[in-house]
């Protein structure tokens, strides 16, 4: 009787040690040998509309170890699933986000665009979005607008407890409002990325940032992202989409792929380097 009492006192102990083993082993979250790993540019977008619950399942359910997601305002205040200036191109309707309501873009179809099994999916929300992402899988919520989003969204981030895995990709007007409602939020910069990679760096590495997102170029790539790395400093690429730029990424010791191709990238990271 001993024993068995025992044995199920320590399982809630047993089942946070895996769980711990899981989120900082072959999670997302981290890589032990620094492997490069794949980030699902606004989810599964091959496979399901982007930005929406179903194309964040599918990158989920084929292992990609972060997911990138874009976020809006609405008019009355909620956090919603967008990437565009405008609704027209995913749901064919005239307007912004921050001209309707939630309700309002609740009736929106933002999967018929994509294919006619789609049709009626909708734009979701930050948190119905966090409610299916797991914490061993890395969120990288893309703000779209000014200050207002980096505050609502570390908001949110921090009454759901969800500081452990997810991350700010922000300009610094956004990530001074998002540290100001949560000092511990991460941040990815996201100001000066289309300038050289040396200033990007530089001011990443200065502002105390945990990641960066590196565009385009990769010239002396190797070489900034040591430097970053010595710095603390997670590195996201965007994009890979083909072989030859999946392989120069990961030789240079890239942390996260963001790629729309998300079989290719998992598959050509899953062989063995030569």
């Amino acid at each position: 009787m001993y024993l068995k009492t025992l044995k199920l006192s320590l399982f809630p102990l047993i089942i946070s040690l895996i769980s711990l083993s899981v989120l900082w082993g072959a999670s997302g979250l981290e890589s032990p040998d620094h492997r490069t790993m794949v980030c699902a540019h606004r989810g599964d977008v091959r496979a399901a509309p982007e930005n929406t619950i179903p194309a964040i399942r599918s990158a989920l359910e084929k292992g990609a170890h972060q997911i990138e997601f874009d976020l809006q305002l609405t008019k009355d205040g909620n956090l919603v699933l967008m990437h565009d200036a405008t609704l027209k191109r995913t749901t064919g309707r005239e307007g912004k986000v921050g001209d309707l309501t939630l309700s309002e873009i609740k009736e929106l179809d933002a999967g018929a665009w994509f294919g006619e099994e789609f049709k009626g999916t909708r734009i979701p929300t930050f948190e119905e979005i966090l409610e299916v992402i797991p914490r061993t899988v890395l969120c990288n919520c893309h703000l779209k607008g000014g200050a207002a989003v980096g505050a609502a969204a570390a908001k949110v981030v921090k009454e759901m407890d969800r500081l452990d895995h997810c991350f700010l990709a922000a300009t610094t007007e956004q990530a001074k409002a998002g540290k100001e409602v949560c000092p511990e939020i991460m941040i990815c910069n996201m100001s000066r990325q289309a300038g050289p990679h040396t200033t990007y760096s530089d001011q990443t590495i200065e502002l105390g940032c945990e990641f960066i997102q590196l565009l385009g170029s990769k010239e002396n790539l190797n070489e900034t992202v040591a430097k970053l790395h010595e710095a603390g400093v997670r590195v996201n690429f965007f994009h890979g989409n083909n072989e030859e730029d999946i392989r120069t990424l990961q030789n240079a010791g890239v942390d996260y792929i963001l790629t729309d191709e998300l079989d290719l990238c998992l598959e050509l990271l899953s062989e063995p380097q030569p």
